[in-house]
């Protein structure tokens, strides 16, 4: 320990402008410390005893969190940029959030593809932790195959709804982030059939679970696909 303090006491580098520049500026950096001291001085943020939980004490235990820091932290850290709500999470909570990267792409999602009246509805409600949301697009047979998908949307003119189908096994949607036990919500990759004809893989904003007591809808078959290396407390699912 000495000769760590010695050579770092005799080093020309300016600690402050190198530690600047990793973190994008002056701005960012000082953006950065505000948030971590709102964290840091929360005595409900401090992690004791973490890494001592199994997975589901671990899930329980971040997911509180997390509903905590969206009711009472990121509106005292002013924090409303998707990117920056990331990083809060991640700093919090010293992991990743149960459902931090399946919002993010929800974000993005509606964000790049939606039309104006779809962002007003759907942004505020996932913003808030109203819906709790997650992107279903990986089948137990086809991952980033897109065009191989086989789960079907199919439009019913008569009800004017979408009869969502998947057919197979390997239809079966895989490995879905925050699908597992958390999801009110998805964004799900289908093909869409309409009058017979097959239109190619379109996205749909599906609700797979009560809002009352997150009970799965009827007709939905859903559930966690079990313990994995890392992120252990992200609720990857199957549906």
């Amino acid at each position: 320990m000495e000769d760590i303090a010695r050579e770092r006491a005799n080093s020309k580098l300016d600690t402050e402008q190198i530690t600047c520049l990793l973190h994008g500026g002056e701005f960012f950096l000082q953006r950065r410390r505000e948030l971590r001291q709102i964290i840091t001085s929360d005595p409900m943020l401090q992690r004791k005893g973490y890494d001592f939980l199994d997975r589901y004490e671990k899930y329980d235990l971040t997911a509180k969190l997390s509903t905590y820091i969206i009711k009472h932290k990121l509106s005292q850290g002013n924090v409303t940029h998707p990117l920056e709500r990331v990083v809060f999470f991640r700093e919090a909570l010293g992991t990743t959030s149960p459902t931090d990267f399946a919002e993010r792409i929800f974000f993005n999602v509606v964000s790049g593809q939606g039309t104006d009246e779809q962002k007003e509805k759907w942004l505020p409600l996932a913003g808030s932790g109203e819906i709790l949301t997650s992107y279903a697009q990986t089948e137990m047979g086809h991952g980033t195959y897109v065009r191989g998908l086989e789960t079907t949307a199919t439009y019913d003119p008569v009800t004017q709804e979408f009869i969502i189908h998947s057919p197979t096994l390997t239809s079966t949607k895989w490995w879905s982030g925050c699908l597992g036990v958390t999801a009110t919500h998805t964004i799900l990759v289908a093909r869409l059939i309409t009058q017979g004809e097959d239109k190619g893989t379109h996205l749909f904003i599906v609700q797979v679970r009560s809002m009352s007591d997150n009970r799965p809808l009827p007709g939905v078959t859903i559930g966690d696909i079990g313990p994995k290396f890392g992120s252990i407390e992200k609720d990857n699912g199957f549906a």
